[in-house]
């Protein structure tokens, strides 16, 4: 009677080992498929501003590669449909991006933007707001003003606007908010104060977003260090400041509108699921180095 009382027990304690090593299998199987699909972007619609060169440009192939609908927006048509035509290249199914001229700084066309996008695809899952302009002004020069109005009418404005546009489809799809700001929304510098106020404000309206509009819309920045793109700058010492913000980053190169891309993705991915109101740097370390300009 014992011994057929252990070999039940063995039986039934080998049933349940296979069955736990067979639910392991199956949760791994489920975890992979995540870990596949977490930058798989098929049916996502994605609008980024200032796409039409430098790091929005990147940011459009990279979604547009994972295989999203993608926006790409400016304010010269040549270079959009450039980056357009990269975007459909890339694109596995070669899906046509949707191409609007517009200027952000007048609300009509801001309006326009979201609707053509709406009437176009029925829904946004992912809001990028790049769009930006560097213009430098001492608070002494006689033009400081209207260097500062032009730089917060491109560089902060916008991306409020369109965010408050953009909420009643973003909630439907549980979508996703990403901010281009920079490491200098922390480090000041001479003759850059509209810059450096416009950052600043990016950052702080990522976290008042994030604390109105959660759970269902996440919001996030991504803050890039020394990028190579084609951003205008009419400071005559720009080479020379360039040279000395790569000297000052720690990983001692320039970085490439990829690495921003890559950040962008994965802060609208799965994988970042449970990241809100965060500030994601990509600066190759340079704002723990950068010193007092």
């Amino acid at each position: 009677m014992k011994l057929i009382l252990l070999n039940i027990i063995i039986i039934i304690t080998i049933a349940i080992v296979n069955a736990s090593i067979l639910a392991d299998c199956e949760n791994n199987d489920n975890n992979n498929k995540q870990l596949d699909d977490s930058r798989n972007f098929t049916g996502k619609v994605v609008l980024i501003t200032g796409s039409s060169s430098g790091m929005g440009a990147g940011i459009a192939k990279l979604f547009a590669q994972l295989g999203a609908h993608v926006v790409i927006t400016g304010r010269h048509l040549n270079d959009i449909q450039s980056v357009a035509n990269d975007c459909q290249q890339l694109s596995p199914n070669k899906l046509k991006p949707l191409e609007v001229l517009a200027d952000l700084t007048n609300s009509t066309q801001l309006q326009s933007l979201l609707n053509k996008t709406i009437e176009t695809y029925g829904q946004l899952d992912v809001l990028v707001n790049n769009a930006g302009i560097s213009l430098m002004a001492s608070v002494t020069d006689k033009q400081f003003m209207p260097v500062f109005d032009k730089v917060l009418s491109v560089n902060l404005r916008p991306y409020v606007e369109l965010s408050h546009l953009s909420v009643p489809y973003l909630n439907k799809t549980n979508g996703n908010i990403i901010s281009i700001s920079s490491f200098v929304s922390t480090v000041p510098l001479k003759t850059n104060l509209a810059y450096n106020v416009a950052k600043a404000g990016i950052d702080m309206m990522t976290r008042v977003l994030a604390l109105e509009l959660g759970p269902n819309i996440r919001v996030n920045t991504i803050n890039p260090g020394v990028i190579n793109t084609s951003l205008k700058s009419d400071d005559p010492l720009k080479d020379q400041m360039i040279k000395h913000a790569i000297s000052r980053t720690l990983l001692k190169r320039i970085g490439q509108p990829r690495d921003i891309a890559d950040g962008v993705v994965w802060l609208a991915s799965r994988s970042a699921s449970f990241i809100t109101g965060a500030n994601l740097y990509i600066d190759g370390g340079i704002r723990y180095n950068f010193g007092g300009q």
